[in-house]
């Protein structure tokens, strides 16, 4: 265990307990919620204010263990798989016990019941898991896919059938048939009937009102006054054009002329911009009342999807190539079309092509149960500022005129005027930001030379220089 783990503080994958608590019920939910998702390790020995203070001398550390080892076995089912060891940080011993992903969902307490004790990680909290996570872990156990699923209340039509084929020959450039659908698992023959399965229903637009695009044009930096806004409906691969279209009617565009040749220059690169709407669509959650929203802001393009990532994905594998498909049938039709080119590719594409336009990639964050990418625009940075800066705030009045603030700059100073020593964990508790946000912001400041910190992590405090 490193300690810049530690200081990273709680996630998804990480828990400290100073010490571990009498009452097993306030340790033993963090358990289950582990297995459920992505694993992860639970520090005893470290604050919530991400404090090594280390076992206490006089603990006898084995019977510690052995506690712990029976009070998962006995509360817990099905069997949760676990290690407990010792480690040393800083010259102190913390025991850390690593829960390893389970494919036997849902886990839950026995003594609550299956509804009421299986609990799931968003972000740092540990909470019970709502109707809909239960259904997708009792699909996760079964190995089957949502979009799988029969959807018999729908009706396949010669119409419908005719649109896909022909939608989607025009996309791939080959001639697709009522057959393809079939292999394709879009439907399904049951005796002599066609029965259509939820993946037909999303990619004709049918599957209910929330499957849609939610896009959005708003002033400022903050979500508060719309410039423009439309939902784009019906036909999944239609909405995904529709709102790629949107986006690229908001953001910056130059003409570059290249002798008789006039090439459209977006500030964004735009194969990145499609990607993330197309894996916004295939790897939402379709089980959740709620739908994708795309969001132009003057410093980025955000893009939310319902759903955390699936299964035992992190975002940290996600980034490096790894994938879990939560939409077995729509990545796979998407990739045969070639809507995407290969499942777990689409991150690493994404970065690659922001690597080509010299221009930085975004930023992925697990909010809740949603994922979302924050696309900074880089005319953000030079355009005139001055309409951005708090006329209010006194900071603002002495700062170069030439300088922009991000509104969420604005918040961070703000609470750091108020308080030098203010910790990273404060300022997210203040500003409602989120800790990788905050962190960003200040790393914004500083390279802005508005702020700089003095002194150590532990003992230090924050300068702003006007």
């Amino acid at each position: 265990m490193e300690l810049s783990e530690i200081e990273n503080g709680e996630n998804r994958t990480l828990e400290f307990k100073k010490e571990l608590p009498q009452d097993s019920s306030k340790w033993i939910k963090s358990i289950v919620a582990f297995a459920n998702g992505a694993g992860g390790k639970m520090l005893i020995g470290v604050s919530n204010k991400r404090e090594v203070v280390g076992i206490s001398q006089d603990t006898d550390i084995f019977a510690l263990r052995d506690r712990i080892s029976d009070t998962i076995g006995q509360m817990c089912e099905p069997q949760i798989m676990f290690d407990i060891y010792q480690e040393s940080v800083e010259d102190k011993v913390i025991v850390v016990v690593e829960v390893f992903p389970g494919n036997d969902t849902p886990y839950f307490i026995k003594s609550l019941g299956k509804e009421n004790g299986t609990f799931i990680r968003l972000n740092a909290t540990t909470r019970n898991a709502d109707f809909t996570t239960l259904d997708e872990l009792e699909l996760r156990k079964k190995r089957r896919y949502y979009d799988e699923l029969p959807m018999s209340e729908l009706e396949v039509t010669d119409s419908d059938i005719e649109y896909l084929c022909s939608d989607f020959s025009e996309r791939s450039k080959t001639q697709i048939t009522k057959e393809n659908l079939l292999n394709m698992h879009l439907i399904q023959k049951v005796e002599n009937n066609l029965v259509a399965t939820k993946a037909y229903a999303i990619f004709l637009g049918k599957h209910d009102y929330l499957s849609r695009i939610q896009c959005a044009r708003f002033k400022g930096t903050e979500r508060v006054h719309f410039i423009d806004k439309k939902d784009f409906e019906g036909p999944l691969l239609e909405q995904i054009d529709g709102a790629y279209k949107f986006v690229l009617g908001h953001i910056n565009m130059a003409i570059e002329i290249n002798g008789i040749v006039h090439d459209e220059i977006y500030e964004l690169p735009t194969q990145a911009i499609r990607e993330l709407i197309v894996n916004a669509v295939i790897h939402r959650n379709y089980m959740m009342s709620s739908s994708v929203q795309v969001a132009v802001y003057d410093d980025r393009v955000e893009i939310s999807s319902p759903g955390s990532l699936y299964g035992s994905l992190t975002l940290q594998e996600a980034l490096s190539g790894r994938s879990s498909i939560r939409n077995k049938i729509l990545a796979s039709v998407c990739e045969k079309l070639n809507v995407i080119e290969g499942w777990g590719t689409g991150l690493k594409r994404i970065i690659d092509f922001c690597k080509e336009k010299n221009v930085e990639p975004p930023v992925f964050e697990e909010i809740g149960d949603l994922l979302r990418v924050n696309f900074y625009r880089p005319s953000y940075k030079n355009d005139s500022l001055s309409d951005s800066i708090n006329k209010n705030d006194s900071l603002n009045d002495s700062l170069n005129d030439s300088l922009k603030l991000s509104d969420s700059e604005n918040k961070v100073l703000s609470e750091i005027r108020k308080d030098a020593k203010i910790t990273i964990l404060d300022l997210v508790s203040k500003t409602n930001l989120s800790e990788p946000t905050v962190n960003r912001t200040l790393k914004s400041l500083k390279e802005k030379k508005v702020l700089k910190r003095e002194g150590s992590k532990k003992d230090g405090f924050w300068i702003v220089e006007s």
